[in-house]
């Protein structure tokens, strides 16, 4: 899975959005705000991933239990997904 085409993230302030561009913009109207550790998934989020090489690589950069860094990522992967943000 991975982020559609078209998103780009950007920090205005202290915030991190992401919004569409393109023709995406009819598809998705509005913007994403995300955590520092939101936009480490979305960066990973790129490139075609599973949830599995996810949840390692955020396990190790947090240093949480894979468990528990595979919970959390599928919340945040689900959220997207909700509003189609994410292809499979």
């Amino acid at each position: 899975m991975k982020i559609k085409e078209g998103f780009v993230t950007r920090k205005i302030a202290d915030t991190i959005v992401a919004v569409p561009t393109g023709e995406l913009v009819n598809e998705f109207q509005g913007m994403i705000k995300l955590t520092d550790v939101a936009k480490f998934v979305w960066d990973l989020l790129q490139e075609d991933i599973t949830i599995d090489n996810l949840a390692n690589a955020f396990a190790q950069k947090y240093e949480l239990d894979i468990k528990e860094a595979k919970t959390e990522v599928e919340k945040f992967v689900n959220k997207l997904k909700s509003i189609h943000v994410v292809e499979e």
